[in-house]
């Protein structure tokens, strides 16, 4: 049976949301895993106490420190060694547990992953990818999204390529593609880096480790021209923020406009009511809780990062991508791949 460590203690709406998360994935899996709550004592156990546990494949495990949100990550992991996402991590470097999941910090996430678990085979750099909805079924992944913010060409690639074998065999997508992000379509577009990474995505298409398109600009991540999309940290998470941010703002102009053609008579409350339900379902693809988490690539085991803000529905999700990155064997094809010359 596979046992998934899961932080008690990361997240904003942390223990709480956590806890409730995690009894919801094993009653609704039907206890087909096992999962090892790790935390302080004296917070989760009170909040435990109020679930009915006793059927349920899931035992808990005191870690007396905490890695808070304002950490900072590299000072925490060496500090912290007592704390839930050390010691979590620690489970599995032993063998204890199959894969960890945190909706905590982060970057003391990412770092201490590298520190405890560290790197698969010919990886240079982990990296972590975010989805975006796109115009047609499917979903789009950016990569990086804030782990590595000062990127060589020689890294980027990478990440086209660890990407392209999670899309492969943990997505299901027969033919993942790649793009470029940049200012502009033509070849010579962009910095040094930009122009050398596409130079090496070229390359390694000809080698068949991935299907490139070139460079693609900010309008075509949406289009869904590109299954992947290449670009570094700083760019990839002010991408991912902003992306986040639109379904709030977007939310508030509909409900001004909404108000004021009911209260002009222009709409009826029921008419208004089926409007916003539409509204709704319209931005459902940018809901992200319904992935929960995305794994660190090129970390050696499963490492699986949530939003901070995450629900326990979040968390819930988060628990079937750990499961998920298990069965489907990712981190095994990405070490076979990339050991290739």
């Amino acid at each position: 049976m596979l046992t998934i460590v899961v932080d008690a203690m990361g997240g904003d709406n942390a223990p709480a949301c956590v806890i409730e998360g995690t009894v919801q994935a094993l009653q609704e899996s039907g206890n087909r895993f096992e999962i090892v709550l790790i935390g302080q004592s004296s917070k989760v156990e009170p909040l435990l106490a109020a679930f009915d546990t006793s059927a349920l494949n899931l035992r808990f495990q005191h870690a007396p420190e905490v890695v808070t949100m304002e950490d900072i990550p590299a000072t925490a992991v060496k500090t912290k060694q007592d704390s839930s996402l050390v010691k979590g991590l620690q489970l599995c470097k032993a063998k204890q547990a199959d894969a960890f999941v945190s909706a905590g910090n982060t970057g003391a996430q990412m770092a201490a992953s590298l520190f405890v678990l560290g790197r698969l085979p010919g990886v240079l750099r982990p990296t972590i990818y975010a989805y975006f909805p796109r115009i047609e079924e499917g979903l789009t992944n950016i990569v990086d999204v804030g782990a590595n913010v000062d990127c060589k060409p020689d890294n980027l690639v990478q990440f086209a390529e660890m990407l392209t074998i999670y899309q492969r065999y943990g997505a299901g997508i027969e033919k993942p593609i790649t793009g470029l992000l940049n200012i502009g379509e033509e070849e010579g577009k962009g910095s040094e880096v930009l122009k050398q990474t596409y130079h090496l995505l070229k390359e390694a298409d000809s080698k068949g480790k991935i299907t490139f398109i070139g460079n693609i600009e900010g309008h075509d991540i949406l289009k869904g021209e590109a299954t992947i999309v290449v670009c570094d940290g700083l760019v990839g998470n002010t991408i991912l923020k902003f992306g986040e941010s639109i379904p709030e703002f977007l939310g508030k102009l509909f409900k001004r406009s909404l108000e004021k053609l009911v209260i002009s008579g222009q709409f009826s409350p029921d008419i208004a009511a089926l409007t916003t339900g539409m509204f709704k379902g319209m931005f459902e693809p940018f809901d992200v809780e319904k992935f929960g988490g995305v794994p660190f690539l090129g970390v050696d085991g499963i490492s699986i990062v949530g939003h901070g803000r995450s629900s326990s529905r979040a968390i819930k999700n988060m628990i079937y991508m750990a499961e998920h990155m298990i069965e489907k064997r990712v981190n095994e094809h990405i070490a076979e791949v990339l050991s290739e010359p």
